[in-house]
């Protein structure tokens, strides 16, 4: 291995030992290990490397001969509960399956290695919590079946789509199975797509349960996180409830998986390790043994398919719970409506919301867009504002009294100018489209004595500001809510009967594989949260589109009628969930360098059956962060082992340090 005339320490398959650390490198690393002590296979462990320390964990034995001067020694041994068999054979195949470095998807399981950090003085954990009285709500005879089919899961792996339209009482059915699930002794992971989610669902779990869950998600202080990690890790933690990076934490004792609005977006993760959540619950379950509850009102695709192939298990409910009906769906065709072109709000959604407060109900206005408006340009020359480190417009926002234009892909941000950059002519700049700042000032304008609040991702300071947010909304205390995305995930507003799509077909545009199915989701998430108590609930799309098939069978309530079209679209075109896709895309500051390596690796694409290889061609997003973007999309059969491929694809070429891959297995966005 080296021409070194050192001495040579053979490995003995006691005193030299292999470690993942908790990096981004290639692969493991040898290690000497002191006489006097042991590291069993999944021990942690804390080791030198480079200049620095990290943390690791012991894979077993080393197999390499290295030269003793280049060897290290272990610093110490870690604290902590040895990781399992099965939960390093989860984070080696999520590393082969992802294709990233196994040392990251360590890290998620140390917290980011912060779990680990002890502090000079840390502040002794609090005393456990005395158990309250449990609140276990009672179940209608549809509930009850639906949770006793989950519960008859427990013990082996299987998964199971909870089929519920909005307002069904989902969360209470699947509740049921955790129940069961804690009383066998078993841990519990309840992932949420966002962690706005969790500070609803804690105080309705803790009174649920009758103890507080563990929450574990990137809000939490290092403190926090070190207390929640080495509860969980030794077993004292019977319900957990995280956001997508829970599922890489080691549970002592794990029995069951449920993944809430398992359809939602958000379970994807972009950077970093590129994973999706759902999918790696699904293999954590099967390599432990154990169930996943997949629960959603508009389930993906991919689950779909899954059910109806019966490879996954289905339980429904198809009614909403007690005297709940469904909401009325209306479309407004916006070409019949009379709006200026500074007003978004129309007519006839002015006229249900007025009805609406003066029957002390509540409404909510949804756009999917942030800020004031989403471009702004020049009347005189029609310079567009354009961010200079990304292909996006600049952003106008208005938030706090701050006049500014900001780039939501990147940091930049600058003061909203007096004058064109380009011509010098002042006050010319007009504000294009609508965003939730500007519906917010209209309904203001409209509905002056009613009581209005925000709620989006990047107008709330913490996760406390969106919680008395809710609370608010939740006791009254507002009259009309202007959301986001954010406002589509789980909320339960009794007092809500009037909801108020601005821009409904604003998710249709492009040509996104999943825009239909996505848009359908997000409109029918957001529609359920009208009406879901004695009040019939309403809800009003505005669009230019009332006849596409997404419009229609929102209106129709005909979910399964559109899931079928799409399904038989995917499979006719071989798209997901019937082959597979991966992206690859190079990156780099020079756009010639980047340009010219991605033509070179294109001489390399290997001669195989079965698989497609597009471009190289500008990402949609050809300039992020500073950087040029070019990719490749790969398609091939469902059965081929894209990996592999890549692999063998890769191999071959020798890229400049300089341009960074950006490798995307089974991708859910394009951008």
């Amino acid at each position: 291995m080296n021409s070194d005339s050192s001495p040579v320490m053979p490995n003995n398959g006691t005193n030299l030992i292999e470690v993942l650390t908790a990096q981004a490198a290639p692969k493991p690393f040898t290690y000497a290990l002191p006489a006097n002590m042991d590291a069993p296979r999944g021990q942690l462990v804390e080791v030198p490397l480079g200049s620095k320390k990290s943390f690791g964990v012991v894979l077993g034995p080393s197999s390499e001969t290295i030269p003793a001067h280049k060897i290290k020694t272990i610093h110490a041994l870690v604290d902590a509960p040895t990781l399992s068999p099965v939960m390093l054979d989860f984070i080696l195949w999520v590393a082969d399956y992802c294709m990233a470095p196994a040392g990251n998807i360590l890290a998620m399981l140390l917290g980011g290695q912060s779990a680990q950090k002890n502090p000079k003085k840390e502040r002794s954990a609090k005393k456990e919590a005395e158990h309250a009285p449990v609140q276990k709500p009672v179940l209608s005879a549809e509930q009850l079946s639906a949770a006793n089919s989950l519960i008859a899961t427990l013990g082996n792996f299987s998964v199971t789509l909870l089929d519920g339209v909005t307002g069904s009482g989902k969360t209470e059915v699947f509740c049921e199975a955790i129940c069961a699930a804690m009383a066998q002794g078993k841990q519990c992971l309840l992932l949420l797509p966002e962690i706005s989610l969790t500070t609803q669902i804690f105080s309705r779990l803790e009174s649920r349960f009758g103890f507080a869950p563990i929450l574990w998600h990137s809000g939490l202080t290092p403190a926090q996180r070190r207390n929640a990690w080495k509860a969980i890790a030794h077993g004292k933690a019977p319900m957990v409830i995280g956001a997508r990076s829970a599922l890489f934490l080691p549970f002592k004792n794990l029995g069951l998986i449920v993944v809430d609005e398992e359809h939602d977006g958000s379970y994807k993760q972009e950077e970093g390790v590129i994973y999706h959540a759902r999918d790696m619950a699904v293999m954590r379950g099967k390599l432990e043994n154990l169930p996943v509850i997949l629960s959603s009102a508009t389930p993906s695709l991919e689950t779909m398919v899954n059910m109806q192939s019966k490879r996954y298990g289905h339980v429904t409910l198809p009614q909403r719970h007690g005297i709940a009906k469904p909401p009325h769906i209306h479309l407004i065709d916006l070409r019949q409506e009379k709006l200026t072109a500074k007003n978004w709000i129309s007519p006839t959604l002015q006229q249900a919301m007025r009805e609406a407060i003066a029957r002390g109900e509540q409404a909510l206005l949804f756009i999917n867009r942030r800020g004031y408006a989403p471009l702004t340009l020049c009347r005189a020359c029609g310079y567009r504002f354009q961010c200079p480190s990304c292909s996006s417009w600049l952003v106008e926002h208005r938030q706090d009294g701050k006049h500014r234009l900001n780039c939501h892909h990147c940091d930049y941000a600058c003061a909203y100018p007096r004058a064109c950059p380009s011509c010098k002519a002042e006050d010319k700049l007009a504000a294009c489209g609508p965003g939730i700042e500007r519906l917010a000032e209209e309904a203001k304008k409209l509905f002056p004595d009613a009581r209005h609040a925000i709620l989006a991702s990047d107008t709330q300071n913490n996760l406390s500001e969106v919680q008395r947010i809710v609370d608010a909304m939740g006791k009254g205390e507002i009259d009309i809510l202007i959301g986001t995305q954010i406002v589509a995930k789980g909320y339960h507003f009794p007092k809500l009967t009037v909801v108020g799509v601005i821009d409904a077909d604003l998710g249709l545009q492009g040509g996104d594989l999943r825009a239909a199915e996505r848009t359908f989701q997000l409109l029918y998430q957001v529609a359920g949260r009208s009406g879901r108590a004695d009040d019939n609930g309403h809800v009003y799309l505005q669009t230019t589109q009332p006849q596409h098939a997404v419009m229609q069978n929102l209106k129709n309530h005909n979910r399964d009628g559109l899931m079928n079209v799409l399904v038989a679209e995917r499979e006719k075109f071989s798209m997901p969930p019937f082959a597979r896709l991966a992206t690859l895309t190079l990156s780099g500051t020079n756009h010639a360098t980047v340009t010219q390596a991605a033509h070179m690796l294109a001489q390399l694409i290997p001669e195989q059956a079965g698989f497609r290889v597009l471009g190289p061609a500008p990402a949609p997003m050809a300039l992020l962060r500073g950087r040029h973007r070019q990719r490749f999309l790969i398609q091939s059969p469902k059965s081929a082992k894209m990996q592999a491929f890549m692999r063998t694809w890769l191999s071959k070429a020798n890229l400049s340090k300089n341009i960074r891959l950006h490798i995307d297995i089974d991708p859910q966005s394009f951008g």
